[in-house]
């Protein structure tokens, strides 16, 4: 892990779990395993990788900013 004084820094020490699964995503782009695909809502090209369950790093939902920014806000007022 890398260690700083960051905002981003102290995110990662708060979600060990969302990092390793966001390094896990990074690296089977960059090897080859997985594929980035177009929003499944939109089609657009430039896309996140949003994950259910950050228990299975590899499974993730291909959605732009705009279409993943909605899909956060709508789980925060389910809860």
């Amino acid at each position: 892990m890398i260690k700083s004084n960051t905002r981003q820094a102290g995110w990662r020490k708060r979600h060990p779990l969302k990092y390793l699964a966001h390094l896990y995503v990074d690296n089977a782009i960059r090897i080859g395993l997985i594929k980035r695909q177009p929003c499944e809502v939109c089609g657009a090209e430039k896309v996140d990788a949003h994950h259910d369950d950050y228990s299975k790093p590899l499974l993730v939902r291909w959605l732009c900013r705009r279409h993943h920014s909605q899909h956060h806000a709508k789980q925060r007022r389910a809860a």
